[in-house]
Parts: structure tokens; C-alpha cells; sequence
């Protein structure tokens, strides 16, 4: 088990220019936590920051979310968006190599979703996934494919017991479970984590109103982790952590310090 913190707190679009702001949550827990970074190839400037991310990260664990943003994963062969996703996901697989990590998170759409498009959506983001996961299979990696449905994006692409379903079909991947996204879909928490107990190895911590995606910290919202922390150490006790909060919070390093020290309690029983 690892637990890390996205650098999606400090700002999509701020990049990496301020690591010393990552580096003050992490420092007190002396190398046991580490830094999920989001790959996002449409920044020729953030990409740059990102490949040498090694020169102060200094040895801390690192996890790798692939890209999202500018990217459609339901894109059609042919296409310019299709050649787009393709090429952002073999410079992500590259680079996530260079660094030594295992996985690439991966979202199945990014568009929105009329009722009457979903098959055909569905359809093609799945050929997509089947061809993004040879791809990390010959980087020697997994896709830790993510759990969406959320309202903003119109008709779930997959529903609960169809995104349960894809495991089946994807023996080469793997689960990520995102807690907020599952609370705003209203996703059975057991029923999913139960039925991919086997499969699940990491998940996305943060909370919102039940409504809206907001990324608050894990207290802030309508999500109990007093519940969530109950079924992970029964189910998941190895699965990865990361705290992904948004940077329109203004979350403070003490306040992701004092929420990473709870997590710690819950999961080894004790405060690092």
C-alpha cells in the first residue's frame, strides 16, 4: 500500500512550477508518502517540468494519471482527436516507464453524453481501451481504469454494474475507484468495492455535496470515510491511496498534513 498526494492541489494549469508547496505535505511523513502526478501532453511547459520532476522529488514514492484534458477516450479511428489520444498516451506510457511506475490512470470519456449516443460511445471508447492496453502492455504497464458517471457529463458511459462488468473483459488492467465520483454517480460503495474487491489496487480520496464534483477534503461533504475506511480494510487493506483535492479550495499543506495523518491512522492503526 502507498499513499500519495495529487498535484492536481496545486493547479492544473499552474503546473509544477511551485513544487516546495507538494513537497511541505509530504515532508513530514519522511518518504512514506508520495506525489500522483497528471500527465498532460497538451503543455509542451508542464510536460518539460514534468520530465525532470526527479531532480527534487528525491526518491519519494510516484504514481501517474494519464491525459484527460484536450483527450477523448471515445474518439473515433481516423480522426484528428483519435491520432491525439493515441500519441498523449504512448508519450504518457514512455515517460511513466522513465520513472519506474507501474500504471497509467485512465478515464473512459470526457465528453457529454446524450442517451442516444451512449452505445455508440460506449462501443468505441471500449475498442479504445482495448488498444490503449496493448499499448502498456508493451511498456510493461497497467491501466488503472477509473470510475466517472458523474451527472456533468450527461448519461453514465458506463453504469455501476456495466463499469463492474469491464473487468472481466480487461484482464490486462486494473481498477481505480474514485470515491467522490462514486458518491455523486450514487454508486453502492460496498456493492462495488465488494464485487471488485480482486481487482480494485488503488483509489481517489476527496468529498463534494452529493451533487457536484468539487474535490473538497475528505471531511468537507455528504461522504462518510468512516464507512469507506470500514470497507477498504476489509476488502482492499492493499490498495493505494492518493488525496486528490481540487486547488479552488485554498487546502492548506497543514490541513492535507492533518487529513493524511487520519488516513494513517485508519489503515495502520497508528499516527506516523
Amino acid at each position: 500500500m502507498n499513499l500519495f498526494v495529487s498535484n492536481l492541489i496545486a493547479g492544473l494549469d499552474k503546473g509544477l512550477e511551485h513544487p516546495e508547496f507538494l513537497l511541505e505535505m509530504t515532508a513530514p511523513f519522511h518518504g512514506l508518502v508520495g506525489i500522483e502526478f497528471f500527465i498532460h501532453t497538451y503543455s509542451k511547459a508542464y510536460m518539460n517540468q514534468l520530465e525532470h520532476i526527479e531532480e527534487w522529488t528525491n526518491g519519494l514514492p510516484l504514481a501517474f494519471h494519464g491525459p484527460f484534458v484536450t483527450v477523448e477516450a471515445s474518439s473515433v479511428p481516423g480522426t484528428r482527436e483519435y491520432c491525439w489520444l493515441m500519441e498523449s498516451y504512448e508519450k504518457a506510457f514512455q515517460l511513466v516507464k522513465e520513472f519506474g511506475g507501474s500504471h497509467v490512470v485512465f478515464h473512459d470519456h470526457e465528453c457529454f453524453v446524450k442517451p442516444e449516443k451512449k452505445k455508440k460511445l460506449q462501443k468505441q471508447s471500449f475498442e479504445n481501451m482495448k488498444r490503449l492496453e496493448e499499448m502498456a502492455a508493451k511498456w510493461g504497464l497497467r491501466l488503472f481504469l477509473e470510475n466517472l458517471a458523474l451527472p456533468s457529463k450527461g448519461t453514465p458511459l458506463f453504469e455501476q454494474d456495466e463499469y463492474i462488468e469491464l473487468f472481466e473483459q480487461f484482464p490486462r488492467s486494473d481498477c481505480l475507484i474514485d470515491i467522490g465520483h462514486l458518491g455523486v454517480a450514487g454508486w453502492d460503495m460496498e456493492h462495488v468495492i465488494s464485487a471488485l474487491k480482486g481487482r480494485i489496487k488503488a483509489y481517489h480520496l476527496h468529498n463534494n455535496d452529493g451533487k457536484a464534483d468539487s474535490h473538497c477534503r475528505i471531511g468537507e461533504g455528504v461522504i462518510s470515510y468512516e464507512y469507506f475506511f470500514d470497507l477498504y480494510c476489509n476488502y482492499t487493506p492493499e490498495a493505494d491511496l492518493t488525496l486528490e483535492y481540487g486547488d479552488n479550495h485554498r487546502i492548506t499543506p497543514e490541513q492535507v498534513i492533518a487529513d493524511l495523518r487520519y488516513v494513517w491512522e485508519k489503515i495502520k492503526g497508528g499516527k506516523n
